[in-house]
């Protein structure tokens, strides 16, 4: 079996560790002479420094806030969102938190039973009761004050995070695959042939672009952003990647009917579109399309 044909099997195989793929990836990458590819396999594997550059995919985000609340008498409110109404600039950081672990710490946390948090620090505890009380933003509750706060940070997101890269890495060595099947053998073509360049610069590109950055063609990129529950942005994403009307409707209700998971009715959706059963307009390509999908799916559930 060719280094291809395993890295493709490796992907596709949900229940391989993404571990296992990426370290397939670093090998490909270094028989096809792409130091990018590489070291974004390595960073993948052992995590982002805090003075890195992150992909779009694992950048700072907003996160839903829950506390707990204290008053008069004992009185108690536990697992209350916060409120980050009116926040300023120097304190909204305690709303959001960029992703930056390895991805094996990813899987980790995403295979458990409750949603992982991020702990405030007392001091940002104290820092909103006090904002809150003096109407400098947040929200307080009558004759109560905020005791402990968390970060919740959603098991889909990081579902979705993780398929985004198992499903590129898919792409990548079936698009080498199909200009060049024995790229990753030992003296086998490297990026100095340019089939097996523009597969690479193609992968760089949906990888390291602005926000969901979508390539349809040699320089023309899209942006598109979907917000949890946000059943017109999901459409209209569909829409920017190549889908007609009636087909970005099938792929919305698909995802709605997953119940909060991107479930077999989107993959099942995706499949037809990577297999080119779904036609797409403004040349977008099949495989680009189909990950783009995957990503507004991911952020509908998952935010």
């Amino acid at each position: 079996m060719s280094r291809l044909a395993a890295l493709i099997d490796q992907a596709a195989d949900s229940t391989r560790p993404l571990s296992d793929v990426l370290r397939q990836v670093k090998i490909v990458a270094s028989r096809i002479g792409d130091r990018e590819l590489a070291k974004w396999a390595s960073d993948e594997l052992n995590g982002y420094g805090p003075d890195d550059e992150l992909p779009p995919y694992r950048a700072e985000r907003g996160f839903p806030v829950q506390g707990d609340w204290s008053g008069p008498a004992g009185s108690r409110i536990t697992n209350a969102e916060i409120s980050s109404v009116g926040i300023t600039d120097d304190f909204i950081g305690w709303f959001s938190t960029s992703l930056r672990q390895p991805v094996a710490d990813l899987e980790l946390l995403s295979s458990g039973t409750h949603d992982p948090v991020l702990r405030w620090d007392p001091w940002a505890v104290v820092e909103y009761n006090r904002r809150a009380s003096s109407g400098e933003g947040g929200a307080r509750m009558r004759m109560m004050s905020l005791v402990d706060a968390r970060l919740m940070i959603p098991r889909n997101t990081l579902r979705g995070i993780l398929d985004s890269i198992r499903t590129r890495v898919l792409d990548l060595a079936l698009a080498l695959e199909g200009v060049a099947p024995d790229a990753g053998e030992p003296n086998g073509p490297t990026v100095a042939d340019s089939r097996v360049e523009r597969v690479t610069q193609n992968f760089h590109i949906t990888v390291n672009g602005d926000g969901n950055n979508i390539a349809t063609g040699d320089n023309a990129r899209q942006r598109v952003k979907v917000r949890k529950g946000d059943a017109e942005a999901l459409l209209q994403a569909a829409r920017a990647l190549g889908l007609s009307a009636d087909d970005a409707i099938q792929f919305r209700d698909a995802v709605i009917a997953d119940n909060g998971t991107v479930g077999e009715s989107t993959q099942n959706f995706v499949t037809r579109v990577r297999s080119g059963a779904v036609s797409l307009a403004g040349n977008v390509l099949a495989n680009v399309a189909a990950t783009g999908l995957l990503e507004a799916a991911g952020q509908f559930v998952g935010g």
